[in-house]
């Protein structure tokens, strides 16, 4: 099977990703998720369609990342010392700052805790499943579910 559409797989995320280096990570992991659904017993009657569907899913999943990334930036560089912040700034600073709060406490608390883990101590998901005393699944889950929380933030300047 990696043989057979590799190439194929290759040439459309490169076109869809825009980079060949994040074409070929996506790839990869397509096909080590489908094997791994493979070797856990499952049943691929289109592993073409199969990776063609894995490899658009993990790419939103990598945009929504991004996005959600992006957002937090500008909230943290909105926050982030200034030498002379103005009257306004810091206000608007202190709002940024509430709201960012507010999102992180609404969200359930393992789904909370996995984001901070994982975003703000940098543990990887590995790390974090150990600490937590949960699947790997189980963090990436709560980190899928965490950054569309943040994507929802409006946490640019209107």
């Amino acid at each position: 099977m990696l043989e057979r559409y590799h190439r194929e797989l290759l040439r459309y995320f490169t076109r869809k990703a825009g980079d060949g280096d994040t074409a070929a990570d996506l790839v990869q992991e397509a096909y080590a998720r489908v094997l791994g659904h493979q070797d856990a017993g499952g049943l691929v009657l289109e592993p073409r369609a199969l990776l063609y569907q894995t490899g658009r899913n993990l790419l939103a999943t990598q945009a929504t990342r991004r996005a959600a990334e992006l957002r937090m930036l500008d909230t943290l560089a909105l926050v982030a010392p200034d030498s002379a912040p103005s009257v306004e700034r810091h206000v608007a600073a202190r709002q940024q700052l509430q709201r960012l709060v507010a999102l992180l406490e609404a969200m359930p608390r393992k789904r909370r805790h996995a984001f901070l883990l994982v975003r703000i101590h940098g543990l990887s998901y590995a790390q974090t499943a150990a600490h937590m005393e949960i699947s790997e699944k189980a963090v990436e889950h709560h980190m899928t579910r965490a950054l569309l929380d943040c994507a929802g933030y409006g946490g640019g300047t209107d």
